[in-house]
């Protein structure tokens, strides 16, 4: 049986993201910081339950005071949503060495020309 490093995983994480439990995404030329749905602590996690809507998820994941930041430089919580959808479809293609998936460049198909 293989063991997985978490030690190794949340270190490639932080120097990928610049932290081991938040990510950063650019609006308007400026740096906004979300929370890491992935690593987040038990107890933020759970305080998700309470959320109904876009805008209270949106102000969660960037914290109040940056959200409303946010919101006066023209941002909206759907732009945040983008934002955690793409961060998390990103880690989803990671490999275990960090580095993105590559497609297949041949298939079965294209090398019988």
């Amino acid at each position: 049986m293989s063991t997985i490093d978490m030690d190794a995983i949340l270190a490639q994480r932080e120097e990928a993201t610049g932290s081991a439990d938040r990510f950063k995404f650019v609006f308007k030329g400026k740096d906004w910081v979300c929370m890491d749905p992935i690593t987040a602590d038990d107890d933020w996690k759970d305080g998700l339950l309470d959320l109904d809507t876009d805008v209270e998820v949106a102000e969660y994941y960037l914290g109040s005071d940056q959200y409303k930041t946010f919101v006066k430089e023209g941002g909206r919580a759907g732009y945040v949503i983008l934002a955690i959808n793409s961060y998390m479809q990103t880690m989803r293609q990671e490999q275990e060495d960090g580095r993105p998936t590559r497609r297949r460049t041949s298939s079965p198909k294209r090398r019988k020309r």
